[in-house]
């Protein structure tokens, strides 16, 4: 049986099939100093038995010269070395059948067969011992011709060894074939371990070093969120103490121009035509003002791209576009420009947020008066399928092609600015941008250079995209964040729904009457609804009859006006208009004379209230101090029948000031309402227990054990008493 050609190299050095060659080729140096050995002796019994050299000693001769042959090939060509026993053998067979033709003699060519298997192999043990038998019969004949038959006697001993030396190596040949495959089996599976070792080895390394890049940015965001949430808190008490500073002049003027505006009777001698008219000119433009400033808290306290909107039904033209109109009007006058209206005059009503949407009119109309030196102003409106579109077209010298793209990017700045002293900031496009999208739609400009330019943008109709009715956050950055789910707010004040949206950073919120939830819930595949246990009912009850499985959360959501506290009254934010006055001083009842105590560090300001009041038909007694502790001593010698008192003054502020009243058994119930500047809402409002969760299929064990550790984490007991407030200092005896 052959023996299968296997070789495997372990780390480039062991080949089996070239070792187990090198151990018969290891046979031919113990087998060719045997030889040696033999002839020498050989010559040796000749020359004792002789006593000289002979042709008789030429086999042996012959033996010993092939050998020393053998042994100094043997250490160059170790193969060749090999082969060369089989002339040496066959040699010395024919030499010494020469010398003595026995048939005896060729018996011992059985001896070569052995030693050609040990050192060549099986198949040139054969060829051997054929080439040893027939060189020995050839030389035997042709001396002898008569031996014929002893010769092929020899040769069937020949056949009968050659089979039993084949047979009986067969079985070790085998076997080493069988370990040859088992070893190259046991080698390949030890390279396969060492390699998925090696493979084993560079992962945990990779892991270890994915590890520590995990922990040292985990460092990282820690350090960097806590450097948010500080910076956070210092934008936000940055901006309350600035929309404070805003609100309180944006307050006088906002208050004063309207009753020079809208009651000119009030004073003994009426202002000329032109006076009035400009007055009535800051009076919209600062009730648009004022409409912005509402949103400067809203922005330091939510994240970028976040921007809250309210929005309402709006008839567009009459209600924003012609605002906007008769605000920048006076600009195009003063420049010999015409301001055109190209109204549809029928358009539908809209959900936009009508403050918004102006300043976007504002921002187009006022960058075209800016850019047009001659001719005029024409502002469009059309209504296609399913949106409306305002367009906004100038007379300036348009906008070349190449500069189109950048259009609406921040800080972009157009190079055909007329005067270096027109230029913007280059936001208002950008702004406007955001605005439109923030509603669900588009804008777009047209522009032909010497001609004019063209901006257009596009509102949905109720219905369509953005058309809820609510508060919604802007548009995610599409290649930054992925879309955010919405959440839905059934509750009838939209300022709460505005107040949950800072919080809920992580969904769209949008807020909506409890009729219109359906609706929305088939159009937007909201992840969850909120409301209250009033409007739950009825919400459940118009959405039986879909498909769908929203969570329905309620929890109570008072509305802001019956959140405050006991005893306030009101709490008016700046700026205070008459409405929201009469609105206070309806919720007071009094006979007779009224006596009012006006608190506030600012003169002008009590002034502006006292106005105020007074315009309201009812008489009344008016006080007025310029901080908590003169107010204090005022109503230790007269007890009002209603407080108007500012937050923020120097020495005792507001807040002290109502809890001395508080402490005071006689002006304990004497209403108080609030002037301020900052925001109270969040302050004030509270979310009422229980709160439940509806669904038509129950929490899997995993959902609820996560809500459950979500309320854990937020909830946490109270095992001591309330602690008694910290008592203000003692306020100076009262007389």
């Amino acid at each position: 049986m052959a023996i299968e050609r296997t070789t495997y190299n372990l780390d480039g050095g062991i080949d089996l099939e070239l070792a187990l060659q090198e151990l018969r080729h290891n046979t031919l140096s113990l087998v060719a100093p045997a030889l040696l050995i033999l002839g020498w002796f050989w010559l040796f019994v000749n020359f004792m038995s002789q006593g000289i050299m002979t042709s008789r000693d030429l086999p042996a001769f012959f033996l010993v010269a092939s050998m020393m042959l053998v042994l100094i090939v043997r250490g160059r060509h170790r193969e060749l070395a090999c082969w060369l026993l089989l002339p040496a053998l066959v040699g010395t067979q024919a030499l010494t059948m020469w010398q003595t033709p026995s048939p005896l003699l060729l018996v011992f060519g059985i001896a070569g067969m052995i030693i050609l298997s040990a050192a060549l192999g099986a198949w040139q043990a054969i060829l051997g011992s054929a080439l040893l038998w027939g060189a020995g019969t050839a030389v035997l004949l042709r001396l002898e011709p008569t031996l014929i038959s002893q010769a092929l006697l020899v040769l069937l001993l020949y056949l009968i060894c050659t089979g039993a030396v084949w047979l009986g190596g067969r079985s070790l040949r085998v076997a080493v074939s069988w370990a040859l495959n088992g070893w190259q089996r046991a080698q390949e599976a030890l390279e396969e371990t060492r390699a998925r070792r090696g493979e084993l080895y560079r992962a945990l390394h990779a892991l270890e070093e994915a590890t520590y890049r995990i922990e040292r940015m985990n460092n990282e965001l820690i350090v960097a969120r806590a450097e948010a949430e500080e910076a956070r808190a210092l934008k936000a008490r940055f901006v309350a103490t600035v929309s404070h500073e805003i609100r309180g002049p944006l307050n006088l003027i906002l208050g004063f121009s309207r009753l020079m505006a809208l009651s000119p009777e009030r004073y003994r001698s009426p202002l000329p035509p032109d006076y009035r008219a400009d007055v009535v000119t800051i009076y919209r433009n600062s009730q648009h003002l004022s409409s912005l400033v509402d949103d400067i808290l809203d922005l330091s306290q939510i994240e970028a791209n976040h921007l809250p909107l309210i929005k309402e039904r709006v008839d567009l033209e009459p209600q924003v576009i012609q605002e906007a109109v008769e605000i920048v009007r006076p600009l195009a006058s003063r420049k010999g420009l015409s301001l055109t209206l190209n109204l549809h005059g029928n358009l539908p009503t809209l959900l936009i947020d009508p403050v918004r949407v102006r300043q976007v009119l504002l921002n187009l109309l006022t960058n075209a008066v800016r850019f047009s030196e001659k001719g005029g102003i024409t502002l469009s409106t059309k209504l296609e399928e399913d949106r409306v579109i305002v367009s906004v077209q100038d007379t300036g010298p348009g906008i070349p092609q190449e500069e189109l793209p950048q259009l609406f990017k921040a800080f972009h700045q157009l190079s055909t600015t007329v005067r270096e002293g027109e230029k913007g900031s280059g936001l208002g496009l950008s702004i406007s941008k955001q605005l439109v999208e923030l509603h669900g739609g588009e804008i777009w400009v047209e522009s032909q250079v010497d001609v004019g330019t063209t901006v257009s943008f596009s509102l949905p109709l109720p219905g369509q995209a953005g058309g809820a009715l609510g508060v919604t956050t802007p548009k995610e950055r599409r290649s930054a964040q992925p879309r955010k789910e919405y959440v839905l707010v059934a509750h009838p004040d939209l300022a709460m729904v505005r107040i949950l949206s800072r919080y809920l950073e992580d969904y769209r919120v949008i807020g909506l009457p409890a009729e219109e939830v359906r609706t929305v819930v088939e159009e937007l595949h909201p992840r969850a609804i909120l409301t209250t246990p009033e409007l739950a009912g009825p919400i459940r009850e118009s959405l039986a009859s879909l498909p769908y499985d929203v969570p329905l959360i309620t929890c109570a959501m008072p509305r802001l006006t019956e959140a405050l506290a006991d005893g306030i009254l009101g709490y008016l934010v700046k700026p205070v208009t008459p409405e929201m006055l009469t609105t206070v001083m309806k919720r007071v009842y009094h006979n007779g004379e009224m006596t009012v105590l006006l608190v506030d560090d600012d003169p002008d300001a009590l002034r502006l209230i006292e106005t105020m009041l007074l315009a309201i038909p009812r008489p009344y007694r008016i006080l007025k101090a310029y901080d908590g502790l003169q107010a204090l001593h005022m109503m230790a010698e007269v007890k009002p029948d209603l407080v108007f008192a500012d937050l923020l003054m120097p020495g005792m502020d507001g807040e002290e000031m109502i809890a001395r009243m508080r402490a005071d058994e006689r002006l304990a119930q004497v209403p108080v309402v609030i002037l301020s500047a900052r925001d109270w809402s969040e302050e004030a409002l509270t979310i009422g227990l229980p709160l439940s969760v509806h669904r038509r299929q129950p929490l899997k064990i995993g959902q609820a054990a996560a809500c459950l550790l979500a309320l854990l984490k937020q909830i946490a007991p109270r095992y001591l008493a309330e602690p008694e407030p910290v008592a203000k200092p003692a306020a100076a005896p009262l007389h």
